[in-house]
């Protein structure tokens, strides 16, 4: 709550807090500076409203703020300029917007490569981006700004908050939990591990000789494009060529 930078990643385990904690972030800049625009995007839509319930309800709780001037389930204006959006975490809607004072990334791990390129730069030059969620494997952009190359100089600070961090968990409610779930969703959604899933054939640290995902190209890519696909996914081609989600018939 109190960091000042303008880069935030949050690795945090499940039910800890994360939403009541942004929400009271989103509602602090909405009230406190006046004309920002707080942008909230999820996976889904009914994620991204879920966020903006909890920033209804502090809002009440606060006394006497700025009136709204107008609301609607996705959206919230403030008497002073201000608006919190809610968002899907889809291309075509998520764009259109500029100048964000505040953008929260809700369910982080969970919203598409495309995605997080598109919002970028919807913040402005003194916005600051929030990015939280549980991980979701060794994939995508919240797990490279984490772990991949340059991951220590990129600019990012970065936070945890596992479940022996959080006052929600005590000694044994930590171990039914664990006693109960998976290995992979112990360690991701509990512990805030960037783990490969229990069925994966393959580790994602594979070699390319070991994973025959890694060296295979597309076929609908145009002559002198030929590229490898990566590790994210096994499902969708995740390589610059023109098809981007190609069907798996065209892949070879």
């Amino acid at each position: 709550m109190r960091s000042t930078s303008r880069r935030v990643l949050v690795r945090c385990a499940r039910q800890v807090g994360k939403t009541t904690t942004t929400s009271v972030k989103a509602l602090h800049t909405a009230l406190y500076q006046p004309a920002s625009l707080v942008l909230v995007i999820s996976p889904s839509q009914r994620k991204s409203d879920e966020f903006l319930v909890r920033v209804r309800s502090l809002y009440r709780a606060s006394g006497r703020p700025p009136p709204i001037a107008r609301e609607a389930a996705s959206a919230i204006e403030f008497v002073n300029g201000s608006r919190v959006i809610s968002l899907p975490g889809t291309e075509g809607t998520s764009r259109g917007f500029a100048g964000a004072r505040l953008l929260v990334l809700d369910e982080a791990a969970r919203v598409d490569d495309d995605i997080f390129a598109a919002v970028l730069p919807m913040v402005g030059s003194q916005g600051a981006i929030w990015a939280l969620s549980t991980p979701w494997g060794a994939r995508g952009w919240f797990y490279d700004l984490h772990e991949g190359d340059g991951a220590a100089v990129n600019g990012w600070e970065r936070h945890l908050v596992d479940v022996h961090a959080s006052d929600q968990y005590d000694e044994r409610r930590i171990s039914d939990t664990q006693a109960t779930v998976s290995r992979f969703v112990w360690a991701s959604d509990y512990l805030c591990e960037f783990e490969d899933a229990d069925a994966q054939l393959f580790s994602s640290t594979a070699p390319a000789w070991a994973a025959p995902w890694r060296r295979t190209t597309c076929a609908t890519s145009p002559a002198g494009r030929w590229a490898p696909l990566t590790t994210r996914s096994w499902s969708r081609c995740a390589h610059s060529c023109a098809a981007r989600r190609c069907p798996p018939t065209h892949c070879r």
